[in-house]
């Protein structure tokens, strides 16, 4: 398998989270009840699954390969991707946030919790286009067969050495919990 429809795999996972996301800041914001176990294990999964595999495997392998190929490292596909992922791990942490807050009854919590990720989920829609649509497609066509092996094997490195073993099926699990609690 190419490393790119590896990270197309992680981002089916990650699109089914962001929708779990939109049902539940929807719910906040019509003033219905939350389970705020629900958001700590969301906020969770982003750190571990989207962030420091995910993105772990784009910036510490993928787009090194690119710009070892040639990709420009200012002012291209790689710098614009680097960004979001510094705005997402904010709203990541605008999330967390919100708990602390809630958890010490501010009145404002629901709203920074709902807010934040909101501003997540459209980052990351938008974010995931951008990867699939033209970035994953340019590394497809840049990196040789023999490279994009090495980036495989590198990417299965992390998931066991940097996320641990296992992990990956027990976020698959919470993400079927939460679909049953949040459908669509």
């Amino acid at each position: 398998m190419k490393p790119t429809e590896d990270l197309k795999q992680e981002h089916k996972a990650i699109k089914t989270m962001l929708g779990i996301m939109t049902r539940i800041a929807d719910d906040i914001r019509n003033g219905k009840e939350f389970d705020v176990k629900d958001i700590e294990n969301i906020v969770n999964f982003l750190r571990v699954f989207a962030d420091k595999c995910h993105h772990g495997k784009e910036e510490n392998v993928l787009f090194p390969a690119l710009i070892a190929s040639g990709m420009p490292t200012e002012n291209g596909p790689v710098s614009v991707m680097l960004h979001e992922h510094t705005l997402g791990r904010a709203y990541i942490k605008e999330m967390s946030d919100g708990v602390d807050n809630w958890k010490n009854h501010q009145m404002t919590a629901e709203k920074l919790i709902a807010t934040a990720m909101t501003n997540y989920v459209t980052l990351l829609q938008n974010h995931i286009l951008k990867e699939e649509n033209v970035l994953f497609m340019m590394a497809d066509r840049m990196l040789a067969a023999a490279t994009q092996a090495d980036i495989a094997q590198r990417f299965e490195q992390i998931e066991e050495e940097v996320v641990g073993h296992g992990v990956h099926e027990g976020f698959h699990q919470l993400l079927d919990e939460l679909i049953k609690k949040y459908p669509e």
